[in-house]
């Protein structure tokens, strides 16, 4: 019977490796994207991921089937199938939640915007005022003129050999454009003369600026551009579930009448079991 030899240690058997090993001894292979699902971590295929990758492009979950590879004849099928399980939920929230940390776009963001766009003062942009004639305040309600216009003008009449002192004054001047038209006004009534006033857009308010969407120079003019308020106010409407409450209040009057006929709750009308005039018992 063989001994042990003194003071060597008997051998001790290999450890096996466990789980958390394993895993790190498959370092080396290619990590799939994962995403924690109810305190789970779910595994993507490469397709799925590819798939979430594509549908933040443009939110088109069919044409997001097809650039990730999947078949093209099955491709709203496909996209169907796949938004609607919960890890590639978690994994396009995820990814949203990473696109707007990168591009500071986030909805807060986007609804300040539309809420800049809706309660927007457009005056800020443009004004259209009412101001006083050339006969509002001149002497006897004649034409009246500002001084620059009157030197020009007795400039001329002196220049074509007249008499200075047979130049007409007419209304004197003095005129001011911006004045209130004069209430009894014999050329205009009171009611003075539009003047549409373009304002500087260096100067608006963060809700004029959010309104602004440029300026076009057209044969008639300047054109001023504005975004949409009716859009800007339905995106809002919609966040606010407003179309939602809507829906839910609103009552279809046949289905309400066909109700009331079927349970005759006092309206007169009560139904009947027999028919006679299809010859019914």
């Amino acid at each position: 019977m063989k001994t042990e030899q003194a003071g060597k240690k008997p051998a001790t058997p290999k450890a096996k490796k466990t789980p958390v090993a394993k895993k790190a001894a498959g370092a080396s292979v290619r990590a799939r994207n994962t995403v924690k699902v109810q305190q789970a971590v779910v595994a993507l295929t490469d397709k799925e991921q590819q798939f979430v990758d594509e549908y933040l492009v443009d939110l088109n979950g069919a044409q997001a089937a097809i650039r990730a590879k999947y078949a093209e004849s099955s491709a709203r099928q496909t996209a169907t199938k796949l938004l609607s399980k919960a890890h590639i939920q978690a994994a396009i929230a995820v990814a949203r939640a990473k696109q707007q940390q990168r591009t500071e776009i986030t909805a807060d963001r986007v609804l300040r915007e539309a809420w800049n766009q809706v309660t927007a003062d457009a005056r800020e942009l443009t004004e259209l005022i009412v101001v006083c004639c050339r006969h509002c305040y001149g002497k006897g309600h004649m034409r009246q003129r500002t001084q620059i216009e009157r030197d020009f003008a007795f400039e001329l009449w002196c220049g074509e050999g007249e008499d200075p002192d047979g130049f007409p004054e007419d209304g004197g001047v003095g005129f001011e454009p911006n004045r209130e038209p004069f209430e009894n006004c014999p050329d205009c009534g009171g009611h003075g003369y539009p003047r549409v006033v373009l304002k500087d857009t260096r100067k608006l308010s963060p809700g004029a600026v959010s309104l602004f969407a440029g300026v076009k120079q057209t044969k008639f003019g300047i054109e001023v551009q504005t975004h949409s308020k009716d859009a800007a106010m339905e995106k809002l409407f919609k966040h606010l579930g407003l179309y939602e409450k809507d829906n839910q209040q609103r009552v279809d009057p046949l289905a309400s009448l066909l109700h009331g006929l079927a349970s005759g709750n006092g309206n007169g009308f009560k139904p009947v079991s027999r028919d006679p005039e299809h010859g019914e018992d």
